[in-house]
């Protein structure tokens, strides 16, 4: 069907039978596009609102809310002979695994397939579109609330598009990937996409993204981390976000003031007397169960390596050569590589992106061949390259 606008017309699929006749029919394709569309700012765990599928043939919009059981659709996200088409995955890709305790594969990301086809640094859906197919997206339901039952035609038409485009974008993208040979440089990126790793909260590490936790060394940081610990859980029991928990500044200055009683805890900023009254054995806990611990428990801060000068210029000049491969490749430098990627890599460091994936196919097996001093650069005509030595 086509609505009267001329596009392809999409089913509303709110009901188990018509789910099952649908993904009988996805089933025998061997790519889709697929969004979603979820609402997070009140729940822990993001609450799944819907889910926007096309093939060549097929378009759905599909409500978790109003199906009972989604197990045909589940089945089909982990088929290995079923691509699945994203743009920016990362968020997608978690509250599938959260619903269905698998992660969708084999997938393809059009963000990264368009980072290393030339395409401006983490571009937008809209943008990408825009580009690709000359389609300019509309902006105006970007805040509608998801959850709420019925959705008007013009909310549920701006959910659609995110799919309606994704596919012709894909094709575009696919094929310049295969023109310019290309697709094994991400081929491994996309593989790890699918590691469900990426999207289980690791309770020993939380501390590392709290704000101001540079500060904590030792027995505080231990405290800080515990704190972290038990935010989290509290968070998922209760299914609230976690600064409805607790604050970072307020375990930040339980762990620095090492609060040992209930009046320490009422003192410090931002805790409500509510929180201290309700939790306020468990953080005293948490506190006291810190001291008994051997130091050799405590978390460490990573032990910052500073670039001496002769390495600092080195840096440099890798800098200068992922100018000009960015250049020679139509690459958006910021996408290539940042100076931390460009010191990591200096420092033998395998979290430097220039060591993974396609930025390694693009550039890092060279800088680390002019590293090793295999190679030289030269310059031509104003213009610098790398030379055999």
């Amino acid at each position: 069907m086509t609505d009267s606008g001329g596009q392809q017309d999409y089913a509303y699929i709110d009901d188990d039978a018509s789910l099952v006749a649908f993904c009988r029919e996805l089933g025998k394709t061997s790519y889709c596009a697929i969004d979603t569309e979820f609402i997070r700012e009140s729940t822990y765990y993001p609450e799944l609102a819907l889910i926007q599928i096309a093939s060549e043939e097929l378009l759905a919009c599909i409500d978790p809310l109003a199906i009972t059981d989604l197990g045909p659709l589940a089945e089909l996200l982990v088929k290995d002979s079923l691509l699945k088409v994203f743009h920016s995955s990362s968020q997608d890709l978690e509250i599938l695994y959260q619903k269905f305790g698998e992660v969708p594969v084999p997938v393809f990301d059009t963000q990264l397939a368009a980072a290393v086809l030339g395409y401006s640094h983490q571009i937008s859906y809209a943008d990408l579109v825009q580009q690709v197919t000359g389609v300019q997206l509309e902006k105006k339901h970007t805040r509608a609330n998801w959850m709420r039952r019925p959705l008007s035609r013009d909310e549920l038409d701006y959910a659609m598009d995110d799919v309606r485009y994704l596919l012709a974008v894909y094709q575009d993208l696919d094929g310049r990937l295969e023109s310019t040979g290309r697709h094994g440089w991400i081929a491994r990126d996309l593989q790890a996409m699918s590691d469900s790793d990426n999207y289980r909260v690791d309770l020993d590490q939380l501390w590392t993204r709290l704000r101001g936790v540079q500060k904590l060394k030792g027995e505080n940081l231990q405290i800080a981390s515990d704190l972290c610990r038990w935010r989290e859980q509290q968070a998922q029991r209760q299914n609230r976000p976690r600064r409805w928990i607790m604050k970072d500044d307020v375990i930040i200055e339980i762990a620095r003031q090492k609060a040992a009683d209930f009046q320490s805890l009422r003192r410090i900023p931002e805790l409500s007397d509510k929180t201290a009254k309700r939790h306020g054995d468990a953080l005293l806990g948490i506190v006291a169960q810190a001291a008994r611990l051997d130091a050799s428990q405590w978390p460490q801060h990573d032990k910052i390596k500073n670039l001496n000068s002769q390495q600092m210029a080195l840096g440099d000049c890798l800098m200068a050569l992922c100018r000009m491969i960015s250049e020679q490749n139509s690459i958006a430098l910021a996408s290539l590589a940042t100076r931390k990627d460009i010191d990591n890599l200096i420092l033998n460091q395998k979290s430097s992106r220039l060591a993974q994936g396609w930025r390694f196919a693009m550039a890092g097996e060279q800088l680390l061949e002019f590293i090793h001093g295999q190679s030289v650069i030269g310059v031509q005509d104003l213009a610098i390259k790398l030379e055999p030595k």
